[in-house]
Order: structure tokens, then sequence, then C-alpha cells
């Protein structure tokens, strides 16, 4: 019988400040003199052994079947997996992350030799090991030397089940697993399931050959494990779909239990390339050419629920292991994108003349009071001090400023100043609506204050919405009801009334998305990281009509009158601008764009052009197409402005405010530039959080070191405000007094003094 040792190689220093930790060496396991665990590297010895005089404890008392003990190698996890297979243990060593590598697997030695090694290995630790430890060997080798009850056990069964994905596709995936048949003993009448769910990778490592073929060509990857093939695999699918529909070259080589498979996609070549090959060996074990991308995504996926079926179907138990179960996740998740790809669910509105009655609030224009002659004076109203303001959760509201911090959200009186009412609160996201503040916590809370006390009108609970926080839009027009609604959890969309605080409806997306919401009459258009524009209807959360596309929309929507510009595309590889009709649904046409857009800048829109504000490494510029028709105007490239730019379309003109201290103004039909104007810098830490200009009344607030009052048209200095705060947030009212917020904790009000005008 195989003969196998358990050796504790100390190195480093003894201390007694760390018992458990103070022991640092290489564990090794010899079997018939071959070190088998040599590439377990250097950790913490002592823990490890403890965890296997335990396991074998569990074993010999029959408490249990298979155990594994874990073990950190640098960055680095590792398991020892141990199986009784009647009176022997099949013993396995095994990576587990960063990426699955099996280093030993079900090596055979005698359960009553390996019991008698690791307590050799015990009784040197205690010899040679640190004082401070002795605690911890002493109890490990007790347990060891307790007296076992004697157990028949018998030998484990295995049995052969094959996997394969349908044979009509390009690709074909087929594998044979020898799995271990779990015992199926009745349980006892009243017994419960167990509700215990774990990562339990060393059951899932069931040997068995996989075969890959497409036509005649065939790529034999021998015996290996099926598993592990089906968790690259799957790996690998995603990134293929990414870079088909980025358009971009793709080279991956993973290795499977020596084993190198090479995967080359080019967008100028007829599908995918596959390579067999070792890393022992430049030999080439055989090839796969012009594979379809999506059917090497379906093949993988359909292999990866074929082989979760497989160990479900042969050990309930499986059903709760967590790595089998992401898995199966990722798989199906990947058919429901496959399932998309090849059709066009596209909706158009057959009816827009009921939804185009609405209409759009109109925009603000250039022309107004200050379009024309006159200066600008300010005199300072009030200053209120609030530690810590939260930028985002500040806001104008008729005759109240709301003003938030992380503890306590506060109203004062927009005129005086004077605070109005304080509520002690827990920071959230919040959204103001024609009857109140609606906060929402990182826990779904969601909760109305009303704006007379702060009192709360209504509370209520949704799912939490992980990763993007919170986005909504508020619907309050003439002939619809009262709502807010609010992306929930990653997939839903939620509409709540605000008089009564009931749900009204729920829309929910077949796949997750990052989604965000803009109102357009009775129009909710919903877009981000989805292929599809959806628009519902405010009031019923019906889909009125889809725009299904190839790349992703982003969130960065435009609306002008009659017209939705959407910019669709992901991280990397082509981007393009679609002009779709409001009110049908309709595409009427979409060009591809020279640069990357800028996050969270919708598109520019004049009467006559559009405009895409872009950025990379060398700055911002603009890409321009006419409205009506998308034919490419002159454009600027990337480097006009520095990158952190904010656009602002008005009228005829595109300005652009920077953070290098200058103000663009760009027409927008031609590209030349009308003006510029250099403000002065101080230091690069005066610079504002927030750079997007406002238009009130004709007159353009631009925040740089200082809040500067330009006329639009011509570039003109018309004022600036008097103040020592550092513009980071600015709100202006219809009367042109302004509000400035420094984050640090400042928040003043400036009143416009009355223009002068001759009168004759």
């Amino acid at each position: 019988m195989t003969a196998i040792e358990v050796r504790v190689r100390s190195e480093g220093a003894e201390t007694n400040e760390q018992p458990l930790g103070a022991l640092f060496g290489t564990l090794d396991f010899l079997v018939d003199g071959v070190n088998l665990t040599a590439r377990l590297g250097h950790g913490a010895a002592l823990g490890l052994l403890g965890e296997l005089a335990s396991g074998l404890v569990a074993l010999g008392r029959g408490r249990t079947d298979r155990f594994t003990a874990p073990f950190y190698s640098g960055d680095e996890a590792w398991e020892v997996g141990i199986e009784a297979d009647g009176a022997d243990a099949l013993l396995s060593v095994f990576r587990t992350a960063p990426s699955l590598a099996v280093a030993v697997h079900e090596r055979r030695v005698e359960l009553v030799a390996f019991r008698t090694a690791v307590a050799g290995a015990l009784e040197t630790a205690l010899r040679e090991g640190p004082k401070g430890s002795s605690g911890v060997v002493r109890a490990a080798r007790e347990g060891l030397g307790s007296t076992w009850p004697s157990y028949g056990r018998a030998a484990r069964r295995l049995g052969e089940v094959e996997v394969a994905s349908p044979a009509t596709e390009s690709l074909a995936i087929t594998a044979t697993l020898s799995l271990r048949v779990a015992s199926t003993a009745p349980s006892a009448p009243g017994a419960e399931e167990p509700k215990l769910e774990r990562a339990d990778l060393h059951s899932l490592l069931a040997p068995g050959p996989v075969r890959l073929s497409s036509g005649a060509a065939v790529i034999d990857l021998g015996p290996t494990f099926p598993f592990a093939v089906a968790e690259r695999l799957l790996g690998l699918a995603d990134e293929v779909l990414a870079a088909r529909r980025d358009e971009r070259p793709l080279f991956r080589r993973i290795d499977i239990d020596g084993k190198q498979i090479a995967l080359r996609s080019l967008p100028g070549e007829a599908g995918l390339v596959l390579r067999l090959g070792s890393r022992s060996s430049q030999a080439e074990g055989g090839a796969l050419a012009g594979i379809d991308p999506v059917a090497f995504a379906w093949a993988a996926a359909r292999f990866a629920l074929g082989v979760e079926a497989a160990f479900t179907n042969t050990d309930r138990s499986q059903a709760r292991n967590l790595r089998l179960q992401h898995l199966a996740r990722e798989a199906r998740a990947l058919t429901e994108t496959l399932s998309r790809l090849g059709t066009d669910d596209s909706l158009t509105n057959p009816d827009p003349d009921s939804y185009r009655s609405f209409g759009l609030p109109r925009r603000e224009t250039g022309r107004g009071t200050w379009a024309r002659g006159g200066k600008m004076r300010f005199s300072p109203r009030w200053v209120a001090t609030v530690p810590n303001i939260d930028l985002t959760a500040t806001f104008l509201c008729g005759e109240r400023v709301l003003v938030s911090s992380p503890r306590q959200t506060a109203c004062l009186d927009r005129t005086t100043g004077a605070v109005l009412w304080r509520r002690a609160l827990p920071r959230a996201s919040s959204v103001p609506t024609s009857l109140g503040l609606a906060r929402i916590q990182d826990d779904g809370t969601v909760t109305l204050h009303d704006f007379e006390r702060g009192e709360t009108r209504f509370t209520l609970r949704l799912a939490p919405r992980g990763g993007g926080g919170a986005t909504g839009a508020v619907v309050n027009a003439p002939g619809l009801p009262r709502l807010l609604a609010l992306a929930e959890s990653d997939r839903a969309v939620t509409a709540i009334d605000l008089v009564t605080g009931d749900l009204r409806w729920r829309y929910t997306a077949s796949r997750p998305s990052a989604f965000r919401l803009r109102r357009a009459g009775r129009l909710l258009l919903l877009a981000g990281g989805d292929s599809a524009l959806v628009a519902l209807d405010a009031a019923t959360g019906e889909v009125v009509w889809r725009v299904r596309d190839r790349l992703p929309f982003t969130a960065d929507v435009a609306v002008d009158r009659d017209t939705v510009f959407a910019t669709a595309g992901g991280p990397i590889g082509p981007t393009r601008l679609l002009n779709v009709d409001l009110w049908r649904g309709e595409v009427r046409w979409a060009r591809d764009l020279p640069a990357r857009p800028t996050p969270g800048q919708p598109a520019l829109v004049t009467p006559t052009v559009v405009s895409v504000p872009t950025r990379d490494r060398r700055g911002s510029g603009l890409a321009s197409f006419a409205r009506a028709t998308g034919e490419i105007l002159p454009s600027h490239e990337p480097g006009l402005a520095a990158p952190a730019t904010a656009w602002l379309a008005v009228d005829e003109l595109l300005l652009g405010n920077s953070a290098a201290g200058k103000l663009l103004a760009i027409e927008a039909e031609s590209g030349a530039i009308r003006y510029t104007q250099d403000f002065p810098r101080h230091v690069d830490a005066d610079q504002p959080r927030r750079l997007e200009p406002v238009l009130r009344s004709g007159a353009l607030f631009v925040p740089q070191h200082q809040v500067h009052v330009l006329r639009p048209s011509d570039g003109e200095l018309l004022g600036t405000l008097p103040t020592d705060l550092i513009p980071d947030l600015v709100r202006v009212d219809d009367a042109c007094n302004v509000y400035v917020a420094e984050e640090s904790g400042h928040l003043a009000a400036f009143g416009a003094a009355p223009r002068l005008s001759l009168v004759r």
C-alpha cells in the first residue's frame, strides 16, 4: 500500500506573540517519497494541520464522507480535499482562486496511515514549534488519539453521465463525467432539508474527457475536469460577445489541466479560431476555424447548463453548492443575452397623437431681460453654515431652499435665509417633488417629507438598488397622476403615488440594467446598459415603444421638441448617435461617432444642429450633425478644450465651460469659434466641483473661481458675484437671484438689483 508522510519544514524565528500563526513553513504531503503539495508554497502550516486533524476525526467517526481544509499561499487560495473510499482516503490538492488548478487529484492512501502521518506531524510541531502554539497542537493531537468507533464503510459508487451541447450548432462540446452517486436513503419523517449553502469545489472535480468539434475538425482535451472547462469557456464566451459588439480583436489563452486553448478573433476574419497546445510542448493538438462567435457562446452556455444538470441530477445536495449555482446563473444570463441577439423586438407607437397632446415644457433660450444692454449688480442677502453640504441633495424649491448634510436636512426661506425646519435624517438620495422631498436610502426605504414642517407624509420599502445609486423622475402635469418613478433593484422601475403613498405600477425588464429615467410629457424614457431604449406610459407603466440596437444605450438621452437623441456604445469600440421620433419610436437616422462621447453629457441640441461632446486623453471635442438628415457638419476633434468641460446649447451656439478657466462659444452649424472668454485663476484648489453654466432670462451664469455673468450671444461680461465662496453648486431663480454652495459647509444668497433703463 502507498506510504504517506506529512512533514512540517519550519522556517523563520520562533515567537510567542502570535500563537496561531507563529509556525511558518511549508507543509509537505509525501506519498511514496514524492512531494504532492510543493506548489502550495509557504504559509501558516499549524492551522492547516489542525484542520486536517479535525477532518480526519470526522471521517473516522462517520460524521462525513468528505472534507476540505483551506490553505493560502500569497494571493492564491488552495484547498486540500480528503474523501473516504472504504478503508482508504482519496487526497486532492487544488487551487480555487484566482483560477481553478488541480495539483493532485484523488491520490489513494490508507486512511489509518494518513491519520498516523498527521499525528506524527503534530508531535513534531509540539516539540519544535513555538511555546505559545502548544495548546492548539495538543487539542488536535488529542482528537486524533481518541478511540474511534469501527464503521464498515462501503466503497464509493461512481456513475458516468454524458453531457453534450446541441449538435445543430457549428460548435459542439461533449464530455463524459465520472460522478459519485449519492446515497438515496430516505430521510426521517418530518425531517427538514438542510438550509446551508456553501461553495464546495472539491465535489465538482469529477474527471472525464472533453471534446470540441466543428464539422470534421476536433479538439480533444483528453481526461480533464469538465466543470473547470465549463467555467473557462463561459468566461471566454462573454469576452467573445463583447469583442463582437465592439468590433475589436480578441486574443486569449487559457490553461486547463496542463493544456492550453488559444482563441483568436479578428473583425476581418470569418469567425473564431481555436487552437489546442500544451505547456510542456510546442506542438499543437488541433485547431477549429471559422466558428461563429454567437454559436461559440451558445455552445459554452448550453454545455455549462448540461454540466450543472448532471451534478444536480446525480446528487440532489449539489443544488445548494454556491459554485455550481454561480455557473448556472452566469450561463442562464448568457442565454438571455443570446436570445435577444437574433431577434428585433422593436415596437412603434400606433397612436402618437394621444401622447403628443401632452407636449413638453418650453426650453430656456438666449432671449430675455438681459439679452440686450445693461449691467447686472448683486447684493448679498444671507449666509448659512451647513457642515459638509451634500451638493446632490441641495435644491431650490419655490420659496424654499432645501440643503442636506450627512446628518440632517434643513429648509431655509429663500428671501431671508431663516431656518423653517430642521430634521436629523440619515444620508440618502433626494428627489424634490411637488408635494415634498422624497428621500431614498440605501436599503430601499422611501420617505416623503412635506415642505411645510418636514414631517413624514408616508414611508414605504422598495428593493434596494446596488451600485448605481438612486434615480427617478417626477410626473406632475395636468391630466396625469402625481407620481414618482424610481429605478428599483437592478431591473425594475416602480411608480409611487405621491398623494397616497401607494404603488401604482411596476415595470420589470428582462435583464439587469443600470436604468436612468427621463420624463418627456406623458412618456418615461428608460436607457442605460441595455441594448433597448424604452418609452413607458407614465400613468400606466405600459410599453409605448421600444428601439433595439446592437450596441447598448448609454444613460445620456436628450429630448427636444418631437425628437430623442440617444447615444449607444460600450466602454470601448464603436459608438453611434440615434435620432428617434419621440411619439412614434421610429429611428429616423443613426450615425457613427468619430470619438467616444463624454460620459454624463447628453447631446447638445439646437434648432438645426445636434452635437455630441466627445473626450479622450487629448481633451474635449464636438461631433456635429444636421438635425434633420444626420449629415456630418464641421466638427472639432478632442483637444479643443480641457477634458473637464461642461457644455450647454443656447440658440445656435454651443457653450463650453472648461476646468482650464476658459469659456468657448462655437457656432453650431459652421463650427467657427465666435468668441472665447478667459477667467482669472488663482489656485487649482479653488476650482468648483461642478462647471455647468446656468441660463436665466438671457444671462449666462458661469461658475469658475467666481460666478461670472455674461451675455451668451456676444460674451459681454454683465457682472460678477461678490463672494469669496468657491461656487461648487450654483442655483438661479427666475428673478436671477443666485444661490452659491461651497462643499466645505457654506451657502450664500445674492439678490439681483433692479435693471436701470432710460425713460424718455
